[in-house]
């Protein structure tokens, strides 16, 4: 049923406690503070757990990428911030923001690889965002655990930033994705998906996981 103006009304459903919990349709994005984007993930939630999740990028092809042609740090550090950002680190997804500005502006490489392995250092020794993250689990795997691939592939692509343009990281697809959501809380879906950073630029399908 639907309510007046369009609106779903909430159904039933099993939760994993056995319980008959209201399932709540709930879209994230496209428009959110530190979101990928055009970036979509509609969920099916029961209490404040995601049972179902789908991933979609808007107007998937069009338009002209950018980080597919920009330094391969600059996109690390990007995502970098945009996590700190949704941590609530302003200050650290500050000092992210302005590095990976100084090194589209063309800023030394000994410049930036020195400033970039001491935000590194600060962020991996933070013992409050350890504490933030601790016991999130994302599909197999915990928030703590994506944030230090993150943390890995800046390391790896400021390293590589002296010489060529270096070797892109690997991101996880929209399906990937959609399935290390389900099972969390809403309130750490949008840390997972800021940890995960997916490649939202030349997406072509929409590709999606549901459990009911």
């Amino acid at each position: 049923m639907e309510l007046p103006g369009g609106l779903p009304m909430a159904d039933l459903g099993d939760d994993r406690d056995g319980l008959r919990l209201d399932r709540l349709h709930v879209p994230l994005g496209p428009v959110l503070p530190d979101w990928p984007p055009g970036l979509v993930v509609r969920t099916v939630m029961q209490g404040d757990v995601i049972q179902e999740a789908a991933a979609e990028v808007l107007d998937a092809g069009s338009g002209r990428p950018f980080w597919r042609h920009a330094h391969p740090a600059a996109r690390e550090l990007d995502g970098l911030a945009r996590f700190l950002g949704v941590a609530g680190w302003a200050d650290a997804a500050a000092r992210a923001r302005r590095l990976r500005d100084e090194l589209l502006a063309g800023a030394s490489a000994e410049h930036v690889r020195g400033s970039a392995a001491a935000l590194l250092r600060r962020v991996r020794r933070s013992r409050t965002l350890r504490w933030q993250l601790r016991g999130l689990p994302a599909g197999p795997t915990d928030v703590a655990a994506l944030l230090d691939g993150r943390l890995a592939a800046v390391e790896a692509a400021v390293s590589a930033a002296a010489g060529s343009a270096g070797r892109r990281a690997s991101r996880a697809a929209l399906d990937e994705l959609a399935g290390l959501l389900v099972g969390s809380e809403l309130a750490a879906a949008r840390l997972i998906v800021a940890a995960v950073d997916p490649e939202t630029e030349g997406a072509s399908a929409h590709e999606e996981v549901r459990h009911g």
